[in-house]
């Protein structure tokens, strides 16, 4: 008659306020806990940081004011020198004090951006000193007609005191919002250090409270636990007719040795075998060949074993012969004295999620693909960028500076140094759009007829201009001269190869550029003297991205050759490279007609 009483302390057991989740419970109030602390400890020290932030702000915003003042005071110093004295060199000095002065105005301004109120106090500031300039540029302008008499000179004097007084004024404002600002950060960071403090020595008493509450409830459920365990083994023959009952799974008993002793319904459904053909029979019959040749059996066995538990995929083979991707969980089943006495095998079918995985996989791998042409993108995009914008911002800074009619040789020289940055930049913008459009499919062959030889020497004549001194280049023509091809990609195709020969071969070097056209074929050869190619960079030469070890500090982004294939491919052609470093280079390109 106590059954029923045991039966349900049991379920309170493992209902849901059992021992398990109740440690649970305490181990993530502890953990919240010290995730809390370490929030606040972040925090605070986060503050701290925002103090020091604002402590050298403060001190840069003060410093950058006090220097305009005396900037502001040197630049009407040196004005009243040029005005009483005429000196060349203080007007000289004025300037330099007054450029100095705009430029920290402006870092005075980014310093205090986002700050609205300093802003404002900032651009009164600024017409402050921009109406003291146009004061002493008046004021210079009127010497030019006449010369200063000594009460003009007080006067002037007398007014630009005054505009220093208002210079002063709102520096001082800038000044005093400035310690304003820092006084209440650093009133903040006491608060916040204040309160974690009070929240460590009230969670460090929480933990000892919970600890102890723990303990309790270890010693409370130590003789529950006896009991379950009683009840749990005389349900073993439930849980057997439970197992029977599951579907889609395939779950059998097994020896030490591998040898099958129980056999359930889902494994019939699953594998095909009935209880009384598989009974007896070793687990190894549902491997592959090649598996039981490793001897993965005996691994699978052993690993449970040793870990209580394994877990595993693989083939699997049904009795009709049918392969199917099963997952496979193993765990070692234990006599009271700890030995293994079987296994217990869980068999499920996993082709529908292997498939799955395996496309998922394809698309990552696509996808990681992706980003890394992106990433190589942008890092051959910002520096092969930065050097024709580096020369064309140099080259307008100079042709500024030039005034005189003497100095137009020297603005042509850096104009025609902009057009060939611009050039550059051209060039690199067409290979990114010319490797997207194939990537995307866009690009498509249309073949038109064209004379091949004209194409060829019309190419060089473009290119006459990047020859380096005393390179010259030669073309050879055999055959008829029409020929049908995409004619856009293959002067492209043409420019690339002639101009990577120009690049890569010295100065008084010979170019040679063979065209030969006959009934069935098309051959393009482009040879130089110049740098060669390794073997091993020959092999990876027209992939994406790919630059050559001997190129050094040429210009360049690795997409050239690699593009240069792709038209050909498209055209159904096909390229090929003889190289010998040091010795010069051969491509060709056939094309069949």
């Amino acid at each position: 008659m106590q059954e029923p009483n045991t039966n349900n302390q049991i379920l309170k057991s493992l209902g849901p306020f059992s021992f398990s989740r109740l440690l649970i419970l305490f181990f993530l109030v502890i953990l919240g806990g010290f995730m809390v602390r370490s929030i606040l400890f972040l925090r605070n020290s986060e503050v701290y940081k925002n103090t020091n932030d604002r402590v050298t702000h403060a001190r840069d915003v003060i410093a950058q004011a006090t220097l305009i003042s005396n900037l502001a005071k040197d630049m009407q110093w040196e004005s009243r020198n040029y005005l009483l004295n005429g000196d060349s060199g203080a007007l000289h000095a004025y300037s330099d004090l007054r450029d100095s002065l705009k430029l920290n105005e402006t870092i005075l301004s980014s310093l205090c951006s986002g700050n609205p109120s300093q802003e404002i106090r900032i651009r009164n500031l600024k017409t402050q000193l921009d109406s003291l300039e146009k004061f002493i540029e008046t004021s210079f302008q009127s010497t030019r007609q006449k010369a200063f008499s000594l009460p003009e000179f007080i006067s002037n004097k007398q007014r630009q005191n005054i505009f220093h007084a208002l210079i002063n004024k709102k520096i001082d404002e800038i000044i005093r919002e400035e310690k304003r600002l820092l006084a209440l950060s650093e009133q903040v960071n006491n608060k916040s250090i204040l309160k974690t403090y009070a929240f460590y020595y009230s969670f460090e008493v929480l933990i000892l409270l919970l600890l102890f509450s723990a303990l309790i409830l270890v010693l409370y459920q130590f003789n529950k636990r006896r009991k379950a365990e009683r009840i749990l083994t005389e349900s073993e023959n439930k849980f057997r007719l439970l197992l029977n009952s599951i579907k889609g799974l395939a779950i059998f008993m097994t020896d030490e040795k591998g040898l099958i002793l129980d056999w359930y319904e889902g494994a019939y459904q699953l594998k095909g075998y009935r209880k009384s053909e598989i009974t007896g029979k070793h687990s190894s019959i549902f491997y592959l060949a090649d598996d039981i040749a490793r001897g993965e059996p005996e691994h699978n066995l052993e690993m449970a074993r040793k870990n209580g538990s394994y877990e595993t995929e693989g083939w699997r083979v049904r009795k009709d012969g049918s392969r199917f991707w099963a997952d496979i969980l193993i765990a070692a089943i234990y006599d009271k004295e700890g030995k293994v006495r079987g296994y217990a095998k869980v068999t499920r079918d996993y082709s529908i999620h292997k498939k799955a995985e395996e496309d998922i996989r394809n698309a990552l791998d696509k996808e990681r693909e992706l980003n890394a042409m992106k990433s190589n993108f942008v890092t051959i995009a910002s520096h092969e960028f930065r050097t024709p914008l580096s020369t064309i911002l140099s080259s307008v800074f100079l042709i500024e500076r030039y005034h005189t009619t003497d100095e137009q040789q020297k603005r042509e020289n850096h104009i025609r140094r902009i057009r060939s940055a611009v050039s550059d930049l051209v060039n690199i913008l067409e290979e990114f759009l010319s490797l997207e459009k194939i990537e995307e499919g866009k690009a498509e062959a249309k073949k038109e007829r064209f004379n091949l030889e004209e194409l060829v020497r019309g190419v060089c004549s473009k290119l006459f201009s990047t020859l380096k001194q005393g390179q010259l280049t030669e073309c050879l023509h055999s055959g008829n001269g029409e020929v049908d091809l995409d004619k856009n990609f293959t002067e492209h195709i043409l420019s690339n190869l002639v101009s990577n020969a120009v690049k890569y071969s010295p100065a008084g070097t010979r170019i040679v550029i063979r065209t030969n056209v006959t009934e069935h074929l098309v051959e393009l050869i482009v040879e130089d003297q110049g740098i060669g190619i390794s073997p091993e960079d020959q092999k990876h030469l027209f992939e994406r991205f790919y630059r050559a070890s001997n190129t050094g500090n040429e210009k360049g982004t690795g997409l050239g050759l690699h593009i240069v294939k792709r038209y050909v491919e498209l055209m159904g052609g096909a390229i090929s490279v003889h190289s010998e470093p040091d010795k010069g280079s051969r491509f060709t390109v056939r094309f069949q007609q």
